[in-house]
């Protein structure tokens, strides 16, 4: 799970798992490889062993494998069933990950600037922190740290000014961060929001016009309503793609084989049913799905005449 030596990968859509090929193709990649082996490397433990004392900031050179957790979420997004929820979902875990991090960020500058030197910081003299009768615990410190970093970059700003030149920096960066992550959380979920109603505002903008011409029409109101009712039931039966008529526009990127197992799937019970097609070979009948095109009808319409 450390380096990806072992981690098989496409060959002309083939997936190898052989570990010689998997290991020789991982060596060519000579930027990962080196990534994964500093990613390893356990600088803390080694200057706990130099020097008898511990530093957490020897291990940041783990963040440098981060681009992994993006892959990650790229590979699993086209694998879910709705990705519009999933990436809804990455989204608000990216923020309580900044959120985090700003929160540690907080906690160690109030380290290097002096634990209860001044009110901005974290300790006593920050009545926010550390109000009388409260305990000064681990967990009073990160939920102290996170609500500070959750106020900044939300632009909320209820907490204690800065004193310190340093510390007026350090808010008017962390201001910045918050103006473009709330920017970025605006822009995401406005684009997922605008993307799963597409169908929807495309569909009745069709009816819209279907009315405006049935008015200019003067069509009688028995039809109208026969009208209406097909489009209730399109969308209510998820019929979105029949209406377009955008089915071989979906499925056109896929090869010609497997457009034609696709519509075997779906269509091969519903011809086995038909008396005509009952002692066809399946070769014929794969080639006839090809052909087939499915339509709507709405209650009381003539599927065909005597003549058709």
């Amino acid at each position: 799970c450390f380096v990806r030596s072992r981690t098989g990968y496409l060959d002309q859509g083939i997936l190898v798992r052989d570990v010689q090929k998997v290991f020789k193709r991982y060596k060519k990649n000579r930027i990962e490889m080196w990534i994964d082996l500093i990613a390893c490397l356990p600088f803390d433990y080694l200057f706990e062993l130099g020097l008898q004392t511990t530093n957490p900031c020897l291990r940041f050179n783990r963040l440098i494998r981060l681009q992994r957790v993006f892959k990650f979420t790229n590979t699993t997004e086209m694998c879910v069933s709705k990705p519009n929820l999933y990436r809804i979902f990455c989204v608000c875990l990216y923020i309580l990950i900044l959120i985090h991090w700003n929160a540690c960020f907080y906690y160690f500058i109030s380290g290097v600037l002096g634990i209860d030197s001044n009110r901005w910081v974290y300790g006593k003299a920050n009545l926010q922190a550390l109000p009388e009768g409260t305990e000064d615990s681990l967990s009073r410190r990160y939920l102290y740290s996170y609500y500070w970093s959750t106020l900044m970059l939300s632009n909320v700003c209820e907490v204690p000014w800065p004193i310190r030149s340093s510390e007026f920096i350090i808010v008017c960066v962390d201001l910045m961060f918050g103006v473009l992550i709330f920017a970025t959380i605006v822009g995401n979920v406005g684009s997922m929001i605008a993307s799963s109603e597409a169908a929807r505002r495309d569909f009745q903008s069709r009816i819209d016009n279907v009315k405006r011409f049935l008015r200019h029409r003067n069509v009688n109101k028995n039809l109208i309503q026969r009208i209406n009712n097909w489009f209730d039931y399109i969308w209510q039966q998820n019929k979105q793609a029949i209406l377009d008529g955008q089915d071989d526009l979906v499925l056109s990127v896929l090869p010609t084989k497997l457009q034609a197992e696709i519509a075997m799937h779906v269509h091969f019970e519903t011809l086995r049913k038909v008396r005509l097609f009952q002692d066809c070979e399946a070769g014929l009948l794969g080639e006839l799905v090809l052909k087939l095109k499915l339509q709507v009808f709405s209650p009381g319409d003539f599927v065909c005449r005597k003549g058709d």
